[in-house]
This record gives structure tokens, sequence and C-alpha cells, in this order.
């Protein structure tokens, strides 16, 4: 009977696996080093991602100005050309002893937008928030238009 106890054991045994708890105090001590690591990564990837943001948000808002300055220059270019189309009417009207008090209100609306759009470039360009300046440059712009477009029907009537 000992003998049969013991066989049976013997044949337990074998297929039971016993396996003791095992702590490696060198692996645990490397994963916490590692999610330390890797928090300060993700904070340092964080502050990374704002400083892209900051400097993205600072690019359009500069591409936003770059765009204004090309508006702003097709308004200078209309008003020298207004000032140009003057001159022209100028010289005829004084070859042909022609009444020139007509073009008087198109050169004070020339000259209203020439000094609009001087103070925006000299203390209000960045002070003004982006539809405020967009709509300022084009009322100028229409406005310079209208007189140029004006000024040079009574150009073209005057060459005839």
């Amino acid at each position: 009977m000992k003998s049969l106890i013991l066989a049976f054991s013997l044949m337990v045994g074998s297929y039971t696996f016993a396996q003791m708890a095992v702590v490696d105090a060198g692996a645990n001590h490397q994963m916490a080093k590692q999610i330390t690591q890797s928090a300060a990564q993700i904070k340092q990837l964080e502050k990374s991602y704002q400083l892209m943001k900051d400097a993205q948000d600072k690019y359009n808002k500069v591409n936003g100005y770059i765009q204004q300055m090309g508006q702003l220059q097709n308004i200078i270019n209309l008003q020298k050309q207004a000032i140009s189309n003057s001159n022209k009417i100028l010289q005829k009207a004084r070859a042909g002893k022609i009444d020139v008090s007509s073009i008087g209100t198109q050169l004070s609306q020339i000259s209203g937008s020439i000094k609009t759009v001087q103070a925006l470039l000299n203390n209000g360009m960045f002070k003004m928030s982006d539809s405020e300046r967009i709509t300022l440059l084009e009322n100028e712009y229409n406005k310079v238009k209208s007189a140029n477009a004006k000024l040079s029907v009574k150009l073209i009537k005057l060459s005839y």
C-alpha cells in the first residue's frame, strides 16, 4: 500500500507544476525608470506641440498681414494712377482752357484715402482685428477705384 501511495504521488506530482513567485527587483526598477522617462518625454512632446501650434498661429497672422500688405499695395497703385490721371487732365485743361473743378471731389476722396491708409500703417495696423482691417482696406480700395474710374472717364472725354 505504501508503494501504491508512493507511485500515485509520483504520478500526480509529475503532472502538477508548482511555480514559485519570483520578484525581480532589477526589472521592476528598470520598468519604473522607463515609465518615468516616458512621462517626461510626453511632457516634452506636449511642450513641442504647443510651441509648434503657437508658431503656426503667428505664421497665419503674419501671412494675413502680408496679404493685406498686397491689398495696401493695390490701393497705393490706384492712388498713383489717379494722381497721374489728374495731372494729365490738368495739363489738357491748361492747354484748352477747360474747367477742371469737377475733379476736385475725386482728388478729395483720394487724399482722404491716402490719409486713412497712412494712419493705418503708422499706428493702427496691429491694433485692429482682422475683420476690421479687411473691411477698412476694402472700403478704401473701393473709394480709390471709384475716384480713379471717374478721373479716367474725364481724361478720355478730354482726349476727344
